[in-house]
């Protein structure tokens, strides 16, 4: 929990520069992917589940499997979440919307990412476990 209000307090922070700086991201990479015919969606989208996606999900599973390592978990994710949620802003989401909310709700409820990522693909039976409190 604690992990969670430190990362709400840095994004809160960090959304004062990266707001103005979304604005001309967006458009010159909105420009870059109608010029490629939406081609640049497929790159953009790779970085983002290698760099982003697997690791704050594992990092997630190991804070609810291995209570011992929260402390390192957290150490470890919050740079992730932080860049993670940067670049999700800054990439403009090409009538994608839905993808772009849940890689910021992603981001954003680190270190349950793992829960949030079993009920968006569909899995209803997520187990409930007595990892957190």
């Amino acid at each position: 929990m604690i992990t969670n209000r430190i990362l709400e307090i840095i994004l809160g922070l960090i959304s004062i520069v990266v707001i103005p700086v979304q604005i001309v991201t967006k458009f010159v990479l909105g420009i870059l992917i109608s010029i490629t015919f939406g081609l640049l969606v497929y790159p953009l989208n790779l970085v983002w589940s290698l760099l982003f996606l697997y690791p704050l999900v594992g990092l997630s599973y190991v804070y609810e499997k291995a209570p011992i390592l929260r402390i390192l978990v957290s150490i470890v994710g919050i740079p992730i979440v932080i860049l993670g949620n940067t670049y999700a802003s800054l990439v403009p989401a090409m009538k994608e919307t839905d993808k772009r909310l849940s890689r910021l709700i992603l981001t954003e409820s680190f270190p349950y990412s793992w829960h949030y990522q079993k009920l968006n693909s569909g899995d209803l039976l997520v187990k409930f476990t007595n990892g957190f409190p």
